[in-house]
């Protein structure tokens, strides 16, 4: 009678024991989960910031790349001039811009963030729209 109780008890410490591994799975999981859903969180907000700084310095500076580039101390303005790059804290920012600067025209730019160690992977994208006023 004694025997049977003892592996009675053992098979619930067993089934306990599984019950116990399922649900800690179960939690690790979730938390390594939230955790990539929180780096995901922090590298869009960085982004969305860095994209925002750069639409700012493009129109403050009337869409003039060489000026942009003065402001932007780090920034490097590409040979052919249409495009300027900002590497900074991990991540690099990217504008192209595109349009005449004459008066009455529209200059586009397109802003692209991604990290710097994947720069494949793009982070955030901004379209920008300026038009330079005809002056009378």
């Amino acid at each position: 009678m004694k025997h049977s109780k003892s592996s009675l008890f053992l098979m619930e410490l067993i089934i306990a024991l599984l019950f116990f591994a399922l649900s800690s799975t179960v939690c690790i999981r979730l938390f390594v989960h939230a955790h990539t859903l929180s780096q995901q969180t922090v590298d869009t907000n960085h982004a969305l910031n860095y994209a925002q700084n750069m639409a700012e310095a493009f129109t403050g500076c009337d869409g003039d790349l060489r000026a942009m580039e003065t402001v932007l101390t780090s920034s490097q303005l590409s040979g052919d001039g249409s495009s300027l790059s900002l590497e900074q804290d991990g991540y690099c920012t990217t504008l192209t811009s595109s349009g005449s600067a004459e008066p009455g025209g529209t200059i586009s730019a397109d802003i692209r963030v991604c990290r710097t160690e994947e720069p494949e992977l793009v982070l955030y994208t901004l379209h920008v729209e300026l038009y330079t006023p005809r002056v009378k």
